[in-house]
């Protein structure tokens, strides 16, 4: 046991040397400005300093000479870095040496470059048995999405997010949420539009769609037959009007002929002269 231990402690000590420090990546945003540190190391004019990236040699100065200067390092040895990109990302190594050739200090630096979340949109689909929302963002490895159902976060960390029929009621509202380690931002809330297809899929003002079906159809044969009859009510009241009508007609006509004409026959006929005898 105690030789495990003293393996383990030898194993440390030469994993890790005196003056090297190594941290988690350093995040920053596209077109930042990075400064990589020797953290409070003292740099002399007679010193050495050695600057990598990705295994690269990007800085070395000796004394007073610079051989090489791809990147810009200030007065206390640290790396500078204007308008970062992305494929700046990587490690970055600095070593400072005295004129002696003996190691100072040594740290390893992690950067990672990243773009800006844009903001999302929430897009609806309508399905069978509810809806699906998709949060419209780029995701990748960099990438968290979470979701929010009427201001409460929602146990959903993948873009698509499935709510059934039985779980959506009236004015429920959703929105989404994209960030990595430089920024966040949100999509604005939306209500389903399809909730009514898709929850009342079967109902309509809470009565069942087939007995509503029989509803409607009832109800139209019954109006249907109203008008019928309302027509047949108005034919025959214009035929008796017409009737009336032409009835007052005739019998004015009769009232305007002659006095003699309304007398009876044997009133109009002339006497004989027989009958005189």
């Amino acid at each position: 046991m105690l030789l495990n231990l003293t393996l383990i402690l030898f194993n440390l000590i030469f994993m890790f040397p005196p003056g090297k420090f190594v941290s988690s990546c350093i995040y920053k945003a596209v077109g930042d400005k990075v400064v990589i540190s020797f953290d409070g190391a003292t740099l002399q004019e007679d010193n050495e300093v050695r600057w990598t990236h990705n295994k690269k040699r990007v800085y070395f100065k000796k004394g007073l000479e610079v051989r090489v200067n791809k990147l810009n390092v200030d007065q206390y040895g640290s790396l500078i870095l204007e308008n970062v990109q992305k494929d700046e990302s990587g490690e970055y190594k600095g070593i400072i040496y005295d004129a002696e050739g003996k190691l100072i200090k040594e740290t390893v630096q992690q950067l990672c470059v990243l773009e800006p979340v844009s903001e999302p949109t929430v897009m609806v689909e309508c399905v069978e048995k509810g809806v699906n929302l998709t949060c419209s963002a780029v995701i990748n490895g960099e990438v968290v999405v979470s979701w929010m159902k009427n201001g409460m976060k929602a146990n959903v960390p993948h873009p698509v997010l499935h709510i059934s029929s039985s779980e959506l009621k009236s004015g429920d509202n959703f929105s989404c949420t994209v960030s990595n380690q430089i920024s966040q931002k949100s999509a604005k809330s939306i209500e389903p539009v399809c909730s009514d297809t898709d929850v009342y899929e079967k109902t309509f003002l809470g009565l069942d769609l087939w007995w509503m079906l029989v509803i409607l159809t009832g109800g139209g044969s019954f109006f249907l037959i109203l008008f019928i009859l309302c027509l047949i009510c108005v034919c025959r009241c214009c035929r008796q009007n017409k009737r009336k009508a032409k009835r007052e007609e005739q019998h004015q006509l009769f009232s305007l002929m002659p006095y003699y004409l309304n007398q009876p026959d044997d009133q109009q006929k002339p006497e004989s002269s027989f009958g005189l005898l």
